[in-house]
């Protein structure tokens, strides 16, 4: 069988990047390809288990002697101590580099892989194809990456020289295919649009093998709403909180769960907003995504506020929980849900508002979003008090984005 390395610059398992590269790992198990597996970590965590034979690990240790700084995370904001590209300095990228060059010498030479899997169209994939030209090497766009090239104009020369030769480049959705083409000047015919899936394993309807599946309102007990990502203004999270506030509801009829953590002034104003609420809120950190299962499989609606994602594979994930669902109209998630989907009433969009820059919202229109987010929301509950009915040709079309369909269409790539 092939042998596959899979490299990451941050921590396997903890955003949406890390979650489709241990997906991807265990479905490349499944099929019996060998693994191996770059990824930076902080100093302490380099007995996680990620599925990957611990010889074939090659963990880049931050928070160290000779990387003395936290992970450099793909997102500003990310859920565990990190630091920003646009923070760092030549001394400390040339740190960043020395540690991934040598974790990358040391993959090749004693996994000896046929194929990389390199995720992010950024610094890292671009050194992986500048350091090993005659390998085959697929990257994955996450949208973080494309939001980095727009903040960080510094790094674009290094981004592009190891990027535009890459062999195969996996897009989230048909719009970012087209993005990608014209900022990385990566022929259309080298870039397919695979999208992102959900571990049906875990994330799987309470009414699975019912037809058809109803979605009913609480007869005992409160409306359930979910939220599940960082905690970060650009994730919407304040405004969920205010929208959620602005509902015509006793405050016994529904609560609002709120799933994830973040860092610094935005996370303690996110907990504050949530302590003050008139309604109740209740903020659970982090948790497993066998644990978000269960917690999607006890809820009714799940709400994605954000203002920027590449592809939110959590609202995947809700989906395929049984969940309706309310999100942001985002690029890329009606193109890749489909027509059929995004008209059956399962999912309501709420159309963004004007943005200052990629993740950063007009003050002056937050009110009127958390307007529209609020009126979204009150439209699936009383979608819920009818008794929604979750079509059984629907429910077969959201089957079909779990990881095992997502993976057999990458391997034809291999």
């Amino acid at each position: 069988m092939k042998r596959i390395l899979h490299i990451i610059s941050q921590y396997p398992g903890k955003t949406g990047s890390g979650i489709y590269l241990k997906e991807l790992i265990k479905e490349g198990n499944k099929k019996g390809y060998i693994q191996g597996l770059i990824a930076g970590l902080s100093k302490g965590e380099e007995n996680i288990d990620l599925n990957i034979p611990k010889q074939y690990f090659y963990p880049v240790l931050f928070k160290t002697e000779k990387i003395p700084f936290p992970i450099v995370g793909m997102s500003d904001i990310m859920p565990y101590e990190s630091t920003k590209y646009s923070e760092i300095n030549n001394e400390m990228f040339i740190k960043w580099e020395k540690g991934f060059k040598k974790a990358i010498e040391k993959g090749i030479k004693e996994f000896k892989p046929d194929i990389i899997i390199s995720h992010h169209l950024w610094v890292l994939t671009s050194l992986v194809k500048k350091m090993i030209p005659d390998i085959k090497v697929i990257g994955v766009c996450h949208g973080t990456d494309i939001r980095q090239f727009e903040k960080c104009p510094q790094y674009r020369q290094y981004v592009l020289d190891g990027c535009r030769p890459i062999d195969l480049v996996l897009a989230l959705n048909d719009k970012q295919k087209e993005i990608i083409h014209n900022i990385y000047s990566i022929p259309r015919k080298r870039i397919i649009t695979i999208g992102g899936g959900y571990n049906k394993d875990i994330f799987y309807s309470p009414s699975v093998g019912k037809n058809p599946r109803v979605v009913s309102f609480p007869k005992d007990g409160a409306i359930k709403l979910i939220y599940a990502g960082k905690l970060s203004h650009a994730k919407g999270v304040l405004c969920l909180i205010k929208a959620y506030n602005m509902l015509e509801i006793n405050e016994d009829e529904i609560e609002l769960k709120i799933v994830g953590s973040g860092v610094g002034e935005e996370e303690k104003a996110i907990k504050e907003a949530g302590k003050e609420s008139r309604l109740k809120v209740k903020f659970l950190g982090e948790v497993t995504q066998k644990e978000l299962g269960g917690l999607f499989r006890q809820s009714h609606i799940f709400v994605l506020p954000s203002f920027y994602e590449g592809l939110s594979l959590v609202t995947i994930e809700a989906l395929a929980s049984g969940l309706m669902v309310v999100a942001t109209d985002l690029p890329g998630l009606k193109s890749f849900l489909g027509g059929e989907i995004n008209n059956s009433g399962i999912i309501e969009y709420v159309d963004l508002p004007k943005m200052e820059d990629v993740d950063t919202p007009s003050k002056e229109e937050l009110f009127a979003y958390e307007e529209r987010l609020r009126s979204s929301i009150g439209k699936q509950i009383n979608r819920l008090k009818e008794g929604y009915v979750i079509d059984n040709d629907i429910q077969k079309k959201i089957d079909k984005l779990s990881w095992e369909n997502i993976y057999n269409r990458i391997e034809k790539y291999f």
